[in-house]
């Protein structure tokens, strides 16, 4: 096998994490893993969000897949993962079953939606290779039960914005035309199949529904939290550099109106807000957002 991109020397990869380190010797052959071990450390890289990462990492396995593996991994796999060279894997799907509630399988979806929103950094500090004595919270292998950052929560936000747009994309009909429907019980007569196949559709509808409106619930208050982060540690850095006077000459405060708890106490007075989607805003975005104005006092910026 020719170094190429896996001479230990080359510079590709250098700036990434621990992660792709131990990926790329387990390429070159450095580890006595062999084939199986390539496609665990691929498998658990292609969850990354980062694009740098992603293209040293298509970079590194390039031309070299074919002589470890061979096209023929792939050939029976109903999904597979392209990336360029000749490298075809198998992509893992892992599905969850929820609900309009806060339960088990609600936080393994949010925990997958962490590992996936994980730029290279994060996802060395949450399986352990980097970050031991990070600020961050210590995590159990990929299950991460609270939020690594406001950066990664949004982009976790964000794909699962996307998961219930796809979703709700693949039905026929909307949401409010299964419930005109279903009123009609000349059409779709009571304990008749077609009614209650339109029923179970109508359920899930409702449930991506549900998620579309926590995900877009939840961004609007992280961008609230984001806003008061950036105006503290301006607020830090004037006072540090001119005092009180420099301070107050910002003009930096965002007032009540606009501040995460207004915007908290303006959710619980609205009796249309699901109650799960209020605890998470509450009790996880609000822990998350005392970490970070905690780190900022404690000069971590």
């Amino acid at each position: 096998m020719d170094a190429g991109p896996f001479d230990p020397s080359s510079s590709i990869g250098c700036g990434l994490g621990s992660s792709f380190q131990a990926l790329r010797a387990a390429v070159s052959g450095t580890s006595s893993g062999g084939s199986d071990e390539i496609i665990r450390n691929i498998q658990s890289m292609a969850a990354m969000g980062d694009s740098e990462t992603a293209s040293a990492l298509n970079e590194a396995v390039a031309g070299v897949a074919s002589n470890e593996i061979g096209d023929s991994a792939s050939a029976s796999a109903p999904m597979a993962m392209s990336m360029p060279g000749r490298l075809r894997l198998p992509a893992p799907i892992k599905r969850v079953r929820v609900c309009v509630s806060n339960n088990e399988n609600t936080r393994s979806l949010f925990s997958m939606l962490r590992v996936l929103a994980c730029d290279s950094g994060e996802l060395d500090r949450i399986v352990g290779v980097a970050g031991r004595h990070s600020a961050l919270p210590s995590f159990s292998g990929t299950d991460v039960r609270y939020p690594i950052s406001l950066r990664n929560e949004r982009r976790a936000m964000e794909l699962l914005l996307e998961v219930t747009r796809r979703g709700l994309s693949g039905y026929p009909t909307s949401l409010a035309q299964d419930i005109r429907d279903l009123a009609d019980e000349v059409a779709l007569p009571r304990y008749s199949n077609a009614r209650n196949a339109r029923l179970q559709v109508r359920g899930e509808k409702e449930v991506l529904n549900h998620f579309a409106l926590w995900s877009r619930t939840a961004m609007h208050v992280i961008d609230v939290i984001a806003r008061e982060v950036e105006t503290e540690k301006r607020l830090i850095r004037a006072s540090a550099a001119g005092g009180s006077a420099a301070i107050d000459g910002l003009g930096l405060g965002l007032g009540d109106d606009l501040g995460f708890e207004r915007v908290i106490r303006a959710m619980e007075d609205d009796d249309d807000c699901h109650t799960t989607i209020l605890r998470y805003c509450s009790d996880v975005l609000g822990a998350a957002r005392r970490d970070e104005l905690s780190r900022l006092a404690n000069g971590m910026f």
